[in-house]
């Protein structure tokens, strides 16, 4: 083996085992003193709930923060394939590379598509303590795959991701600490839209800055080795691997596409008040909305009340809406059919509903389950 290339493997090696380790202690130090938690009673409140995390600059940064580097992905991917051929780019392809690979599988594949979605982690507005149904599980806990999908945060990856320019360190030093200082910056912004709006814990945040860093020291140390390609001469690449190449490009750029299609921040709020019957000695809400996704007040209203807050991801286009129709019987039992719709793809959905009643039907309510 290339001496070089042996160097290379042994300091990949000892950083990525010291990186991990650093995690995992810190972890298990940030479990026992039950951080996650006492951060967040600090935000979360019985009255208000999240509403700090629907203030701007919070919900810009949920709905438009992972876009830049989106496009960064796709424009890294493109130079690299430019890059093949051309002298005076041919030593930055494997930059280039490092970048969209440390995106793709790094953010991509490792945080949402595996480590979301099986981990089992919810997120803290799911959870008893802070107006949810499941049980709290710190860090690494494994839970039930698809009972939440907190663990680690996958908008905080689209900010610490701009941190890897830190491989330009042999070009630029200033480049180099000017990136890092950008992405732990911006991924601190959207790891405190997402604390704030209830959706990660800081552990979230911290592990997704975990995985982006072992996957960006592994790419480098272990598979590409940027640094061995700044003599490299252009070659010419023949027409079959020209495709072959296309095909590649053209298959990340699809699953890129896919991943941020699938991603995509949705969020809708519905209000509706409904006119009550003098006649009305009783009220039966029949409805699809689980009965645990309710939160029902009693005050001096004239009408019935109903705030539906809708957030998670979905493909673009996806729609969401609330139907609301009443009906009076005979015996003065007033039905509200409440009827929440959805139109397109929802990889994930959160359903929360604030009823406000007048104090006369304080113990004349009632809820029924929407038969499918």
């Amino acid at each position: 083996m290339d001496p070089q290339r042996k160097r290379y493997y042994w300091i990949g090696a000892i950083l990525l085992t010291l990186w991990l380790a650093v995690w995992l202690t810190a972890t298990l130090v940030w479990n026992r003193l039950d951080a996650d938690r006492v951060i967040l009673r600090q935000i979360w409140s019985p009255e208000t709930g999240w509403s700090l995390g629907d203030a701007q600059p919070w919900r810009f940064l949920y709905e438009f923060g992972t876009i830049p580097a989106f496009a960064l992905t796709f424009i890294c991917l493109l130079a690299w394939y430019r890059s093949l051929q051309s002298p005076k780019w041919i030593r930055f392809r494997r930059y280039f590379l490092l970048y969209s690979l440390t995106s793709i599988v790094g953010a991509g594949l490792i945080v949402n598509a595996l480590l979301k979605e099986y981990t089992g982690r919810p997120r803290p507005r799911e959870v008893v303590e802070f107006g949810g149904n499941w049980e709290y599980r710190a860090a690494l806990e494994l839970g039930i795959p698809g009972q939440g999908q907190s663990f680690p945060c996958g908008h905080c990856t689209m900010g610490f991701i701009f941190a890897s320019g830190v491989m330009f360190w042999n070009y630029s030093p200033p480049v180099a600490i000017g990136s890092l200082a950008l992405g732990l910056g911006y991924g601190t912004l959207m790891s405190t839209a997402r604390l704030l709006q209830g959706a990660h814990y800081v552990s979230d945040a911290f592990w997704s800055l975990g995985v982006m860093g072992a996957t960006f020291i592994s790419f480098y140390f272990f598979v590409l080795q940027p640094p061995l390609s700044d003599s490299v001469l252009v070659r010419k690449i023949s027409k079959q691997t020209k495709w072959r190449l296309r095909i590649g490009i053209a298959a990340c750029l699809i699953l890129i596409t896919i991943l941020y299609s699938t991603r995509r921040p949705f969020f809708k709020e519905h209000q509706r008040i409904v006119s009550l019957s003098l006649e009305a000695q009783h009220i039966e809400l029949v409805t699809n909305v689980p009965a645990e996704n309710w939160d029902v007040e009693f005050t001096n209203v004239d009408h019935l009340i109903m705030d539906l807050q809708a957030n998670g991801f979905a493909f673009p286009a996806s729609q969401h809406d609330l139907d609301v129709g009443t009906e009076l019987s005979s015996e003065g039992i007033m039905q509200i059919l409440v009827n929440s719709k959805t139109f397109g793809y929802f990889p994930e959905l959160h359903e929360a509903i604030t009823l406000k009643v007048p104090v006369r039907f304080q113990h004349r309510l009632s809820l029924t389950p929407l038969p499918p």
